[in-house]
């Protein structure tokens, strides 16, 4: 299957927030247990990752407004999407990951790479750039 039989909401959210499959993985674990707080150390052992990276991805999302910090919970999260469309897109992609895992993969793994480019392009050095 191509990313092309994959619903435009779903394809839209991919290329939007979802940057990798560990990333795409948090988010719909959080997603399925929705009343439950998580935080890294917890979403690591459940996922089989490291918690340095569940804690990244953690915070990634809950600036994305897909996630809310949970008061009283030292490094807690619940699945708390910003909008309705937010949510109807996750639930989407829980969907079409289902059923369609290699199709989800693919449109993650063949995303554009511009936001790698534009930051290695910050430091590239230039010939005729001598500030010093």
């Amino acid at each position: 299957m191509r990313a092309g039989d994959l619903p435009e909401v779903v394809r839209r959210f991919i290329v939007d927030h979802v940057d990798s499959v560990e990333q795409l993985e948090i988010l719909l674990l959080l997603h399925q247990h929705a009343e439950r707080t998580w935080d890294a150390e917890s979403v690591a052992r459940e996922l089989r990752i490291s918690a340095l990276s569940a804690s990244d991805r953690l915070e990634d999302q809950a600036r994305a407004g897909l996630l809310a910090r949970v008061d009283g919970s030292p490094g807690g999260y619940r699945y708390a999407p910003g909008t309705p469309a937010l949510d109807e897109a996750v639930a989407g992609l829980a969907k079409a990951y289902a059923e369609r895992r290699v199709t989800v993969i693919n449109l993650i793994f063949s995303k554009p790479v511009d936001k790698i480019r534009t930051f290695a392009d910050a430091f590239r050095l230039r010939k005729g750039d001598d500030n010093g």
